[in-house]
This record gives structure tokens, sequence and C-alpha cells, in this order.
């Protein structure tokens, strides 16, 4: 049996989608799979089983990625097809069965997916990597027994939590006895610049692994983490994974949707929902500045407090 799935170019939507596949897997025993991503979400389907091809094709001028997964999958008589992207490719393939994703606006895009594909059990996004790689990693990037991972930074600034108030966070007594590492990616100087004003102007044994841990690697150390505080990001998505607990930071984007699920993990936003700040004039002019403002330093220490002690 050969399944063909188009699945998303962002790695926040690929993590989820990771659910539907292990859903899958169990369903089809005999299935072959080939998966069409993004190079930035790639890495996410390292070591899944049965997986006989990964086909690459970012995003391109003129839509001219299509054409390239158009005259890839083509040439294959596929037993099923799952388009996660709403396209109408998979008319226009051979294919036995097919299946195409329309979102909605009401529920968590994980249980969407769970009645998109008919399954009576939740779906549980995981990540396939072989931890026998990575048994230095504590070593190689100097983590101790006892820490609690951070991640400032998103995909978009608007989603971020100010760093000053980060700052402000990492004062609290409690942060005493662990270490914190800072996890994500960026090449922007002014996130960089904040990063760096983070760590020296906190008392905090703070272990800085911005730019410095690929996915999996940052997939591992979530695993070992005793809490996860962070914004709406693929951080955050990949520490749902881990059942390590999970604090999201959510202003703009809809914890409804996106939101961490599962025991010990809340989505924490200010006084405005999320409709409340796309609908205002600056977020409609487009201008650069974090909206989550109004989400309070004791907020967030309280509900960190009641899920550490």
């Amino acid at each position: 049996m050969k399944i063909l799935l188009i699945s998303y170019n962002r790695i926040g939507d690929t993590i989820l989608a990771t659910g539907l596949i292990s859903h899958l897997l169990d369903k089809y025993k005999d299935a072959s799979f080939s998966i069409i991503t993004s190079s930035i979400s790639a890495s996410i389907y390292q070591n899944m089983p049965r997986l006989e091809n990964l086909f690459i094709a970012d995003k391109q001028k003129y839509s001219m990625h299509w054409f390239r997964i158009w005259n890839f999958s083509r040439k294959t008589k596929w037993d099923l097809v799952i388009d996660l992207r709403s396209s109408s490719l998979a008319y226009f393939l051979n294919a036995k069965e097919r299946l195409i994703f329309k979102g909605n606006e009401n529920e968590h895009k994980l249980k969407q997916i769970q009645s998109f594909i008919g399954s009576t059990e939740t779906l549980k996004p995981q990540i396939w990597a072989d931890s026998n790689n990575y048994h230095h990693l504590n070593k190689n990037k100097n983590l101790k027994d006892n820490y609690i991972c951070i991640a400032p930074i998103s995909n978009s600034e608007v989603k971020d939590w100010s760093i000053n108030n980060y700052i402000e966070l990492l004062k609290e007594n409690l942060f005493e006895n662990y270490q914190i590492i800072l996890l994500g990616a960026t090449s922007e100087k002014n996130e960089l610049k904040n990063i760096d004003r983070l760590v020296s102007e906190s008392t905090r044994d703070i272990n800085n692994l911005i730019n410095n841990a690929d996915m999996i690697e940052t997939y591992f150390i979530l695993k070992n983490s005793k809490l996860f505080i962070g914004s709406d990001s693929s951080n955050m998505h990949l520490s749902v994974t881990t059942q390590n607990p999970t604090i999201g930071l959510f202003g703009p984007t809809d914890e409804k949707l996106y939101g961490p699920i599962g025991e010990n993990n809340l989505s924490i936003r200010g006084d405005k929902n999320h409709l409340e700040i796309i609908n205002q004039t600056d977020y409609k002019l487009g201008e650069i500045k974090s909206y989550l403002e109004d989400l309070k330093v004791s907020k967030v220490y309280k509900a960190i407090q009641n899920i550490l002690g």
C-alpha cells in the first residue's frame, strides 16, 4: 500500500501532523509513505518508520513548487492521497482514495485532523528520532540535571513577550533551583541583542542555546526539562510531544486552535483575546511590536508555581 501525504511547510503545523501519521502507521501496517514538506520541516521526519520518499518542495514564485509536487507525484499509483494543504492537486493524481483537509476556526487543529481522518482516539504528535544518536547531548550542550526551557522568540515579533518581562520573571526565587535553557533560532540583530541583554542582566544560571541546537537536539533537550515557557512557536509544539509541562504565551494567535493540549499544559494571555488584538488599527497596519504587553509577569509566575510547586 502506498500513501502520499502532502504535508505542511511550517514547523509547528508539521509537528501537529505527526499525530495523523502515527494514526496511519498503526492503521495501515503494510503501508509505505511518501511525504511532501519544506526544507525547514524535513528533519521532523528523521527516522520515521516506513518512509519511502521525503520530497522537499519549498514555496517558489508563481506557485512553481506545485508544478514540482505534481511532477513528483503524478507517476505513481497511490492507494491513498492525503492533502493537508487543501489544494486541488489530489483530484488530478492516480489514487484509489483522496482525502483533502478543510480547516475551521472553531476547534483545536489536532481535533480537526482527528475528525478529518475519522479517528476515535486522540491524536498524539511525536518525533521518531533515535535517542542513541544523542546520548552525548547533555555534555555537549552543558546541560545540568535540573533545568527549565524558555523559548522567548518565535517566527514573528508580534507573538513574543517582552524580554523585559522575562528578565523580571527570572528574578523570582523559584528559579534559583534551575538552570535556564534558552531555545530558538533567529538571525534578527535586534532579537539577538535582546537575548544578550536577558543573559547579561539576569543573575540566574542561563545556558543560551539559541542558534545552537537543531530541531531534534531541541526535542531531546525538552524531553528532560522540568518545564517549557515560551511563545506560540514550533518549540512550544515540540515540547508537547515530549509530555513535558508546557506553558504557551499567546497574543495575536488563537490558543483555541494552537494551544498546548495535555496534562500540565496551558495557554496564557492577557486581558485581550486574539480577535481584539488583530482588529486593532496598529495591528492591521502591520506595526512591529509585541501584542502580549497586557500579559502580566505575576500571572505567568503563578502558573509556573502551580506546576512546579
